[in-house]
């Protein structure tokens, strides 16, 4: 079940991410490679994990996607190239429409359905990529009825 879109301000975040391409409905294998770089240099998340694409994605199942996670990092400090293929950016303060969803991910379409809507109602335009922060997720050990995701899309309006 989703909830109302609403208006946010998003704060900047510094997130370490991987890259990845395949199937966003199976994105394990990316966490885990994820979080064993930044175990390799010793860095920990400072947040929930999230998967991050554009929002106009023709194939979910063959999509470029990035799996990431906020960490604490100093102003202008990177993560060690010996992170396995992690990354870390710093991303702008933004506005965003924000939507969040209680259940399976396969329930989620919904929820993209009332931001789209909103988006038009709005008169705001897509300023990157989509988010999906899993707040109580797969790696919860809870039953996929209890999984609590946000949905992110940064905005521009206009």
């Amino acid at each position: 079940m989703a909830s109302a879109v609403e208006h946010i301000a998003i704060p900047e975040q510094t997130i370490a991410y991987l890259p990845a391409h395949g199937s966003l409905r199976q994105t394990g294998e990316p966490f885990a490679r994820l979080f064993a770089g930044l175990a390799e240099v010793g860095a920990s998340p400072a947040g929930p994990p999230m998967a991050r694409f554009e929002l106009d994605i023709s194939d979910p199942d063959d999509a470029d996607f990035e799996v990431a996670v906020p960490i604490d990092l100093a102003p202008g400090d990177r993560l060690p190239d010996n992170a396995e293929h992690v990354r870390s950016a710093t991303l702008p303060a933004h506005y965003a429409l924000v939507m969040t969803h209680n259940g399976p991910y396969e329930e989620i379409g919904a929820g993209y359905t009332a931001l789209t809507e909103e988006l038009t109602t709005v008169g705001a335009a897509v300023a990157g990529p989509a988010s999906e922060v899993y707040l109580v997720g797969s790696d919860s050990g809870v039953a996929p009825a209890d999984f609590v995701t946000e949905v992110q899309v940064p905005i521009v309006e206009s």
